[in-house]
């Protein structure tokens, strides 16, 4: 546990694997002030002793800020006016090995005390801290767009909100190969925890999932705020031409529109395009449907193989996954590659956490870089540009190109040598796709 004491208000850090007995009332404490930030419901007892399981096992190191001069008729003389929590995670960066990264989550403030800089002491302290413990990212999902750019944070992979025309099925123009069986959750727990491990080695920008999100793919729970078993889900699983899982998608029906009805996807986990297009084939050819609503990235295949490509519509285009830079050196080094090259970079830092000057060095898609000397610094014949924090972190997993940053004014060349092919030593194959929202 850690106190901290700014004039009128007081932080409290716990870890929750620490806490036992009584004190796991903290936990409980916790929930129902981040449910009050996401008007959610509030949590029951049983509710609140299953959120303190989840808390646990993933390590969660959450903070409350307390005001100690508020009337003792407000709400806030015994709940906290800021809540915040980090846990450890593993990021799919395309390289040889997963990325450590600092999952940041449950970030409210109340209304009656924004704009005092508590978010930005709170955020800017725990940076420091994971920067101590050496991760090398910091990763977060955002619920407003226009907070956490001044933290150095940049959307780092999207996703479509989709609606699927299904009328009497889908209508493709291949065949899928494969089968479908319907699922008995209570049974499948094993087996669904060896496709999560097998889908985030195969899903470029994926975050490992926690216990949270099993729940909700096996129909446990439908979200934070109503931790207790789930209605009318349906459950289906895809095993490959082999016989192996690949794949696996929890869905509900969604009511009448009018004449239409759909089923809207909650959970879909796939180690392949074929494993989650064939069970969103499945999904759409129940009777009566008419409609699929579900979530994919941003260069979905799906539209690719529809006889009718207007039976795909975007209901909206959402970022997912940002992330803020570290440790430039450990965090490019873990990542993958698909283009040689040298590159250097000047990155200025508005928090002064990875200001400095970097040498990108890329061989067979495995990258060495270093950071030269303070001061000027003259880097004969190598290509030079310089950026901010957030753009260094848009590169990270190639949601924008370097080429791009250059050509809109966020980055800029520093010396005459020429770039060449080297502006293209960040750039990917495909965009990232982040399953597990946090």
């Amino acid at each position: 546990m850690k106190h901290h004491e700014t004039g009128a208000l007081h932080t409290v850090t716990y870890n929750a694997a620490e806490l036992h007995g009584a004190d796991r009332e903290l936990i409980g404490q916790f929930q129902q002030a981040t449910t009050v930030g996401f008007y959610e419901e509030q949590p029951d007892k049983n509710c609140r002793s299953t959120y303190a399981e989840l808390m646990v096992a993933q390590q969660l190191r959450f903070s409350m800020v307390f005001d100690q001069q508020v009337e003792t008729f407000s709400r806030h003389a015994t709940a906290p006016v800021l809540t915040y929590a980090s846990f450890p995670g593993n990021l799919n960066a395309g390289g040889v090995s997963p990325v450590p990264v600092h999952k940041i989550t449950a970030v409210t403030v109340s209304p009656t005390h924004r704009r005092r800089g508590l978010l930005t002491q709170q955020i800017t302290d725990d940076l420091h801290f994971a920067q101590s413990q050496g991760l090398p990212l910091a990763a977060l999902s955002a619920s407003e767009a226009s907070i956490y750019g001044r933290f150095g944070f940049e959307p780092a992979t999207y996703q479509t909100r989709f609606k699927l025309k299904c009328r009497n099925g889908l209508k493709l123009l291949v065949e899928l190969p494969g089968s479908i069986l319907d699922i008995d959750p209570e049974k499948f727990e094993t087996q669904f925890e060896q496709l999560v491990v097998s889908a985030f080695e195969h899903t470029f920008g994926s975050v490992d999932g926690t216990g949270h999100d099993k729940g909700v793919a096996l129909g446990r729970w439908e979200g934070w705020d109503t931790l207790s078993k789930a209605k009318n889900m349906r459950h289906a699983a895809y095993y490959d031409e082999a016989g192996t899982l690949a794949g696996f998608v929890t869905y509900k029906f969604g009511g009448w529109d009018g004449p239409e009805s759909k089923m809207v996807v909650h959970k879909l986990v796939a180690t392949s395009d074929v494993a989650r297009l064939k069970l969103l084939e499945y999904v759409a050819s129940h009777d009566l449907i008419h409609e699929v609503h579900g979530q994919g990235a941003v260069d979905d295949p799906l539209r690719q193989v529809l006889s009718d490509v207007r039976d795909y519509q975007v209901r909206s285009v959402d970022d997912v996954l940002w992330l803020r830079v570290l440790d430039v050196i450990a965090a490019f080094e873990a990542r993958g590659y698909h283009h040689d090259g040298r590159l250097a970079a000047t990155v200025e830092d508005r928090l002064g956490l990875v200001n400095g000057t970097y040498v990108f060095e890329v061989v067979h898609g495995s990258a060495s870089v270093r950071k030269v000397a303070e001061g000027p610094v003259r880097l004969d014949g190598v290509g030079h540009v310089s950026m901010g924090e957030c753009e260094l972190a848009g590169l990270y997993l190639g949601t924008t190109t370097l080429q791009q940053l250059l050509d809109i004014g966020r980055a800029r060349r520093v010396s005459e040598a020429t770039l060449g092919t080297n502006v293209d030593l960040f750039d990917v194959r495909r965009a990232g796709f982040t399953a597990h929202a946090f």
